[in-house]
């Protein structure tokens, strides 16, 4: 995923000057690249409330059945392919292929269409919910961090403070929106920029918001990027929020 997105921000720079139509030969690329982070955002959405109270929600009781890597079930394969895309928003999903799943360790929830992937460099993916469970983000995570995920990226918002809350604290690296990469079905909610639940910027703005010209903001664990504040504050506060790497 991130190999993908820096050959896409690559390209966003090489065609800065070129026409729309060369874009336009690009978005489908880059919508599939995108949207595998919103996901997860779906599959958790449910939690977003108690994270802002700071409510701990009980455990699930759940159990997985499991495909690994180096001897891939071609049922549990099968049948994750099903769970990934049966979603009334599976058209936000990147969709793999068989024998792209069968190169990943996966858990799928028995009974249910829900589950999440780890690819063999730990790259925590295909996180989803189509069914009518709720409160998993505290099993999904601490399961995936057994069974070896190690990193995962999002779209800012409250998914930031919720894999914090997880130990997924090592911020490794940051892109910024750029309309030209967006999910054609992108919904433009608002995000508090000003929360450190919902977003990386909440310090590195909070007391130059209105400031019109190029600063090196430093957000959250510490890393940097040079962003015009006031800018930043009205892209997120129109739904436009920047993707965030993060590692344990």
């Amino acid at each position: 995923m991130k190999l993908l997105l820096e050959n896409w921000n690559k390209f966003l720079r090489e065609a800065e000057d070129s026409s729309e139509n060369m874009l336009s030969d690009h978005r489908g690329a880059a919508e599939e690249i995108m949207a595998n982070t919103l996901s997860a955002e779906n599959a958790f959405r449910d939690e977003a409330g108690d994270l802002m109270e700071e409510k701990e929600l009980p455990p699930s009781d759940i159990e997985f059945e499991v495909s690994q890597a180096d001897s891939p079930n071609d049922d549990v394969v099968k049948r994750f392919y099903v769970s990934l895309n049966s979603g009334k928003r599976s058209g936000f999903l990147t969709y793999y292929t068989d024998e792209e799943l069968r190169d990943m360790h996966l858990y799928l929830v028995k009974g249910h269409n829900a589950g999440f992937a780890i690819k063999t460099d730990g790259d925590i993916v295909s996180v989803h919910n189509n069914s009518s469970l709720k409160g998993l983000a505290n099993k999904f995570l601490s399961e995936a961090k057994q069974g070896g995920g190690s990193k995962l990226d999002h779209f800012d918002g409250f998914l930031s403070g919720l894999y914090r809350k997880h130990g997924f604290t090592d911020v490794s690296e940051v892109y910024q929106w750029d309309e030209g990469y967006k999910p054609k079905d992108w919904t433009y909610d608002s995000i508090d920029i000003f929360n450190e639940k919902t977003s990386i910027y909440a310090h590195a703005v909070e007391n130059n918001y209105n400031v019109g010209r190029l600063l090196t903001l430093t957000a959250e664990d510490g890393f940097e990027i040079k962003a015009v504040p006031a800018d930043k504050v009205n892209q997120y506060r129109y739904g436009r929020p920047d993707v965030v790497f993060r590692k344990l």
